[in-house]
């Protein structure tokens, strides 16, 4: 072979080797973009072997790590008047709380624990849910850019978004309210949330609210819908009733984002 047609062939056989090496990056970039962090909510921190509701430091650890950037945890008080996670009030102290495991094995929260968690995860969103007292989380909670509250009443809304936290308004308020797309608009509301059983019925309403570019997020999602997982059925089906949910199943939902 002439010298000229070696470095012909060497040239092709490089660039080849490029426009794979291209393809293959232009592969890998369309998987980082899949950010699926703003539409679901860690529910309860997450489901954990299977588990939901535990509102424990490994299912926040487990849903951050699959991407989940929105966490939902369910803060009551104690006997002791102190704010803990945990799905229903518990009959007992903080400090009798904090000592036994969740379902035995998972680390219980308090605010301690919850404010050192997103100390060092600074991206993180906590989304509170139970608790209708905005002037007590502004108190204990320091990162007040990167709550979002769940409430019942809108005297606590109106003191929300006085204090600066951004509230999420309950599915009571959102269908009790007379001429309620006006309060929402000048309240300036981003977010309300609602069981998937509300969707029926108010298919123009939400779908109104959505153009308006207001966050619905959908739960009651721990049973299945017509045979289907309930994440899987409202992805499916009523995406353009809402914007969200508070997803058990994270790992569902990553598989049916990507295969979309």
């Amino acid at each position: 072979m002439y010298m000229w047609e070696r470095l012909l062939s060497n040239r092709r056989i490089g660039l080849l080797l490029i426009t794979i090496a291209m393809l293959a990056s232009s592969c890998i970039k369309e998987e980082e973009i899949i950010d699926y962090s703003d539409f679901f909510i860690a529910h309860a921190g997450g489901a954990i072997d299977g588990i939901n509701y535990t509102n424990s430091l490994e299912a926040l650890d487990l849903s951050y790590s699959k991407g989940c950037r929105l966490f939902e945890l369910d803060l009551v008080f104690t006997t002791d008047g102190k704010i803990v996670a945990k799905h229903d009030p518990p009959n007992m102290t903080e400090e009798e709380f904090m000592s036994q495991r969740i379902e035995n094995k998972y680390t219980p929260l308090n605010m301690e624990a919850i404010n050192n968690w997103f100390l060092n995860h600074t991206d993180a969103i906590l989304v509170t849910d139970k608790i209708n007292d905005p002037e007590r989380i502004y108190n204990e909670f320091p990162f007040r850019n990167r709550i979002i509250m769940e409430l019942f009443s809108w005297e606590a809304v109106d003191k929300a978004i006085k204090l600066g936290i951004k509230p999420l308004v309950s599915e009571n308020l959102i269908f009790d309210t007379p001429k309620i797309e006006q309060v929402l608009e000048n309240k300036k509301i981003e977010y309300i949330g609602m069981s998937h059983h509300r969707i029926d019925g108010n298919e123009n309403f939400l779908k109104q609210l959505k153009k308006k570019g207001i966050k619905n997020y959908i739960w009651h999602l721990e049973e299945p819908i017509d045979g289907q997982p309930a994440e899987q059925y409202i992805w499916k089906y009523k995406m353009d009733f809402c914007y969200g949910m508070y997803a058990n199943d994270l790992d569902l939902l990553h598989r049916l984002i990507i295969s979309k």
